[in-house]
């Protein structure tokens, strides 16, 4: 198959070979982006990922370890649902070929269903959830024949096409928390369940179910990536070139940084980071965004031909 068709962002360098590719309108609201990773034998990374939305993962290594949060690295199995984080991630990864999905809370929500919270920051093999037998199937399909670009977005989008089914009646909600989660406005937990139109507590429990954390984690992890995100796509920048207009000022900052990444910024800028080098790199040219849990459904769910 060619992937003329396919809308792609590729990175590639010192051995590490990242693809990223859009899913079709349809499908958009739900996933943020399918993602091909690739390492020559022998070529090493490791890095500190920043927070993110849930994903499933496959693929085969000849080391892959991860822990999120403190802790010692631990092997990852071969089929991974991993859940929404507002911690840090480290991985290291020796070798090996990788299929990845990027989930939307609506599309946890449609594809996973079980609370979100009850994976914050987690990550297991595919199995131990009550995630749908042909989610499963798909990423063994994957893991054992992905090499073909074009064929495996073409699964992705047939697999998840055959789940979606009838609208969740809480979708319309959750997608009006999601835009409001996202909006650099945002602020106040408050004064976003008065315009949902939930009460305090309801909103706190719908966003822990659909999101895995309660609303002022979230607002505190967006307020976090995006200054994040622009130091990434511009790292010659200084930090406090960088931060989101709602940091009181660079302590402020600094402290939200070490709680979320066991790290001053500094310390983080002194490390290697190829893997986020590479997906700062794709999404921002694929999605107009620096990370994934940056990512607006609704920017990119237009009318276009998909697979």
């Amino acid at each position: 198959m060619m992937t003329s068709s396919l809308r792609v962002s590729e990175y590639n360098s010192d051995g590490l070979r990242l693809r990223l590719v859009r899913p079709p309108p349809d499908l958009a609201p739900y996933l943020s982006a399918y993602y091909r990773t690739e390492l020559d034998d022998g070529v090493a990374v490791e890095d500190w990922l920043p927070p993110e939305e849930a994903n499933l993962r496959t693929g085969e290594a000849s080391i892959y370890t991860a822990v999120i949060g403190e802790g010692p690295l631990a092997p990852v199995p071969a089929a991974v649902l991993s859940g929404p984080t507002d911690r840090v991630t480290r991985v290291r990864i020796v070798g090996g070929k990788f299929w990845g999905i990027g989930l939307t809370p609506a599309g946890w929500t449609r594809f996973i269903g079980t609370p979100a919270s009850e994976m914050a920051n987690r990550f297991c093999a595919m199995g131990q959830t009550a995630a749908d037998r042909s989610l499963h199937a798909m990423l063994d399909q994957l893991r054992r024949d992905g090499d073909d670009l074009a064929a495996a977005a073409t699964l992705i989008n047939r697999t998840f096409r055959a789940l979606l089914g009838e609208q969740p009646e809480a979708e319309a909600t959750l997608q009006a928390v999601h835009r409001g989660v996202l909006a650099l406005e945002s602020t106040s937990v408050r004064a976003m369940s008065a315009q949902i139109g939930l009460n305090a507590r309801t909103f706190e429990r719908f966003c822990k179910r659909h999101f895995g954390f309660a609303p002022r984690t979230l607002l505190r992890r967006q307020r976090f990536l995006r200054s994040l995100g622009e130091y990434m796509l511009d790292p010659s920048m200084r930090w406090i070139g960088s931060l989101d207009m709602h940091y009181w000022d660079q302590a402020h900052f600094i402290r939200d940084f070490r709680a979320t990444m066991n790290m001053t910024p500094s310390e983080f800028a002194a490390l290697p980071h190829p893997v986020i080098k590479a997906a700062v790199s794709v999404s921002n040219m694929n999605g107009g965004v620096a990370m994934q849990a940056l990512y607006h459904p609704e920017r990119l769910a237009r009318p276009e031909t998909g697979l």
